[in-house]
């Protein structure tokens, strides 16, 4: 099975269907273009299912991407939302340390952390295995980042 004519064959159906879940012709365009680049990875399955099993698959990968796209703006949300309990109000605090986004408030080395692991939702395994470090060494430096988050807080009040 080729690329093109798996795209020549499903590109319209997927399309509409990214469409009715987003509601967004961008949102949808990018969703059915990052759906058939993990086709490209997978061409040798998705050549030996039979045509209701690789619309299946098809209709299945962008359903997930678009779920995965929804979770993680859920829980950039969240963080945002829990940054901005812990931080007093944005009146508050003094001009030369306001931010419009609360991530920022977070020590720059641990930053990459901070947003694997509440941003991205991965575990402190994933995140171990991803920058090369011991899960422990993960889990203390998220601790430490949030202590310093905190004495931050402080200092502002």
């Amino acid at each position: 099975m080729e690329l093109a004519d798996l795209y020549e064959e499903y590109e319209k159906m997927l399309r509409r269907y990214a469409l009715s879940l987003t509601r967004d012709k961008d949102r949808a365009d990018d969703l059915v273009q990052e759906t058939f680049i993990r086709a490209m990875s997978h061409l040798q399955l998705l050549g030996i299912l039979t045509p209701p099993q690789r619309r299946a698959w098809l209709y299945r990968t962008l359903k997930n991407l678009f779920l995965d796209e929804l979770n993680a703006c859920q829980r950039r949300e969240n963080l945002a939302a829990q940054l901005a309990w812990q931080t007093p109000l944005v009146s508050e605090l003094p001009a030369e340390v306001m931010s419009p986004n609360p991530f920022e408030l977070v020590p720059e080395q641990y930053r990459d952390l901070v947003e694997m692991r509440y941003i991205q939702g991965m575990n402190s395994r994933k995140i171990a295995k991803e920058l090369g470090i011991s899960d422990a060494t993960v889990r203390s430096r998220l601790h430490l980042a949030l202590k310093k988050m905190r004495a931050q807080k402080s200092k502002l009040n």
